[in-house]
């Protein structure tokens, strides 16, 4: 790597996957222990539209449009809060950090498409340590980025 990469690379920002869970502030705070003082962060929460809703708008049975719309806008603010904890959970880290919020189906799919977005040189993502059937049967999401991105991934376990 010659001195214009890296000075392009520094220049990027890392992107940290943030759902308010113990395993994501996890990552924050490695991603906070690795690039404190240099490197700027995006600290970006997927949401899934209507996913936490069992049923809605299943079996054929009508959703009125403003229904819709309010719940959407709940759980988009319910995002917002969430990526802003994780944002300030940052800066308290250390980190250069701002807040992002997309909508995505599967939420693996809105995490690679916001390290497009946002340039990323790095994605950084908790880990749920999920092994055995609930792998199979739940999947991870961390794995599925780790897969289909174009970007590193850094899995951050909860130690």
């Amino acid at each position: 790597m010659n001195e214009r990469q890296s000075v392009s690379s520094i220049s990027r920002p890392i992107l940290i996957a943030y759902d308010g869970s113990d395993f994501a502030k996890a990552a924050v705070r490695e991603a906070a222990d690795l690039f404190r003082g240099i490197r700027k962060a995006v600290v970006v929460t997927v949401f899934e539209p209507f996913a936490s809703i069992p049923f809605f708008g299943a079996a054929g049975l009508p959703v009125e449009q403003k229904t819709a719309e309010e719940l959407l806008h709940a759980l988009r603010a319910g995002a917002e809060r969430t990526a802003a904890e994780g944002c300030e959970l940052a800066r308290d880290g250390g980190l250069d950090a701002e807040p992002a919020v997309l909508e995505g189906t599967p939420v693996w799919e809105g995490i690679v498409n916001a390290a497009e977005e946002h340039d990323a040189d790095l994605l950084v993502i908790g880990s749920r340590g999920l092994s055995g059937i609930k792998h199979v049967v739940l999947g991870s999401v961390a794995a599925a980025v780790a897969q289909h991105s174009r970007r590193s991934v850094l899995i951050c376990h909860q130690r």
